[in-house]
């Protein structure tokens, strides 16, 4: 049976907390600054990104593994702005995007499937844009946690 490792291997710089459950099958990751925000004013920029990275070993191998992740955070994008979220553990991926007038908290998830995996590779992307004509336009985006979950055998 598959269970999630206590130190990881690679992180990138944004402020992260891991917390393991005494089982080893879930973690929970929170964040206190993954985020990423394009400003009103002509001299900002009209896009901008935040990576994050993680690898995290899986221990006790065995024949496949599901795991149900599930991100969440907020959103607020005006007129003329978007935000964009990328998933990714292992080569698998999901991808949202926020179109403009988004004020909200989201709840996005992915359920990755492996037939063997030595560890899970999470990384996630940011992006918040606007148009270069409307420089009043702002965007914000970011991730507050991110709950995994090893399924059980089938």
């Amino acid at each position: 049976m598959f269970t999630f490792g206590q130190a990881q291997t690679h992180h990138s710089d944004a402020g992260f907390d891991l917390g393991v459950s005494r089982d080893k099958h879930a973690f929970t990751l929170t964040f206190n600054n993954l985020l990423v925000a394009v400003q009103s004013g002509r001299s900002s920029a009209p896009m901008a990104t935040r990576t994050f990275y993680l690898a995290l070993p899986l221990e006790d191998p065995s024949k496949g593994v599901e795991i149900a992740f599930t991100l969440q955070g907020s959103v607020f994008t005006q007129e003329g702005a978007t935000g964009t979220l990328v998933f990714s553990v292992n080569g698998q991926t999901m991808v949202a995007d926020f179109p403009a007038n988004s004020d909200q908290n989201y709840v996005q998830q992915l359920k990755f499937t492996a037939e063997t995996a030595s560890e899970c590779r999470l990384g996630v992307f940011l992006l918040a844009g606007r148009d270069s004509n409307n420089s009043n336009a702002e965007a914000f985006l970011n991730v507050t946690s991110i709950d995994a979950e090893i399924q059980p055998s089938q």
